[in-house]
């Protein structure tokens, strides 16, 4: 099965995760919206049948359309060797993808707090202070780095708005 991936041609944001899986597992795949008339088809796909996806990345896959990064994922995951076979290994790993979701969030809405339209440029005095007010108590660089590399007993309160 050939997958057709849509997501924004002229962006990597979370659709490079997707391509990223598809890559690394091999698989056949067309990444629409970079090509002739894509941005279109994306579009149309987005308005059409009885659960269409809300928003880019989503991947057809047959007659399935799945929507939502680590939706995507742990789709992926399963049918290619990217995920452990267990349901608790399942788990684990995409619990996982939702904590980096969450990160990358995080460290978007830093750069960007007073929206996405604007350029971090213009937005540097009320970055420093989103900084100032959601960095986990005590936390380095080092620290973040440790949590890194080994996720199990790493407890840093992000908060969650």
């Amino acid at each position: 099965m050939k997958y057709e991936l849509y997501y924004w041609p002229m962006i990597q944001g979370r659709g490079e995760y997707v391509r990223l899986a598809l890559e690394d597992a091999g698989a056949a795949y067309v990444d629409v919206a970079r090509g002739s008339g894509g941005m279109g088809a994306m579009m149309k796909m987005m308005g059409e049948g009885s659960t269409p996806p809300f928003a880019p990345p989503f991947l057809k896959a047959g007659k399935l359309v799945i929507g939502q990064t680590a939706n995507i994922l742990f789709y992926l995951g399963s049918r290619h060797g990217l995920a452990p076979k267990t349901e608790a290994g399942k788990l684990w790993v995409h619990q996982l993808q939702l904590t980096i979701t969450d990160f990358v969030l995080e460290i978007h809405d830093t750069h960007h707090p007073l929206g996405p339209s604007l350029y971090y440029e213009d937005q540097k005095a009320p970055a420093k202070k989103r900084t100032e007010d959601t960095s986990p108590a005590g936390a380095s660089p080092m620290s973040i780095s440790r949590c890194s590399r080994s996720w199990r007993g790493c407890a840093m309160p992000f908060r969650s708005e």
